[in-house]
């Protein structure tokens, strides 16, 4: 059994395990604390509810890092095996394919964790090689997906994808901006070719 000691060990898919359960509803602390470690573990709740309390102190204390946030530190490229994948870092790169994806994978709050690998999936593409040719970010984008869902360690993952909602946000807020003040300049026009109409 390997216990995780950092955010560098745990995958999007236990991240993704780990925020369910934490805000899961338990009678007693001591099942969430079963089933936060069983998803750390991989071992069964019955596995943990086997061992002494004292044991699973010592394990909780060791998984202590999830009680601290997770580095904000953003990678231009990361590896998975012989695979190698640039992050998207420039939001005026992101096409409107992209743009699409990515609100379909955030319009919804409660998702977008379960949605973190198709969110970063969306933010990357692959280089054949290190210095290799950029395929398209949509070049095997399921299994893609998948792929940093069971081996991208979350706190690479994390940061890229907390980048673009924050930059989301901001399109959004600057989009509606714009659009209201336009809306008020083509109102005040009108009034004012109406006025001069009536003035005829």
């Amino acid at each position: 059994m390997k216990i995780p000691k950092t955010w560098s060990d745990l995958t999007i898919a236990q991240f993704q395990r780990l925020t369910s359960v934490q805000h899961g509803v338990f009678d007693f602390a001591v099942e969430q604390e079963i089933a936060v470690l069983s998803v750390l573990t991989e071992l069964t709740t019955e596995q943990l509810e086997s061992m002494p309390k004292i044991r699973l102190v010592e394990m909780a204390r060791a998984t202590d890092f999830i009680k601290h946030p997770i580095s904000d530190k953003l990678n231009k490229r990361f590896k998975i095996g012989a695979k190698v994948f640039d992050v998207l870092l420039k939001a005026e790169e992101i096409t409107a394919e992209q743009f699409i994806m990515l609100n379909k994978y955030t319009e919804n709050e409660a998702t977008t964790t379960d949605n973190l690998h198709y969110i970063l999936a969306v933010l990357t593409n692959e280089r054949a090689g290190i210095w290799g040719r950029k395929k398209p970010f949509d070049f095997d984008f399921e299994n893609k997906a998948l792929l940093f869902q069971e081996f991208l360690s979350i706190d690479k993952a994390f940061a890229p994808s907390v980048f673009f909602c924050e930059v989301y946000k901001s399109w959004l807020n600057a989009g509606e901006t714009y659009l209201l003040q336009r809306a008020k300049e083509l109102e005040k026009m009108a009034k004012m070719e109406l006025k001069e109409l009536g003035k005829k």
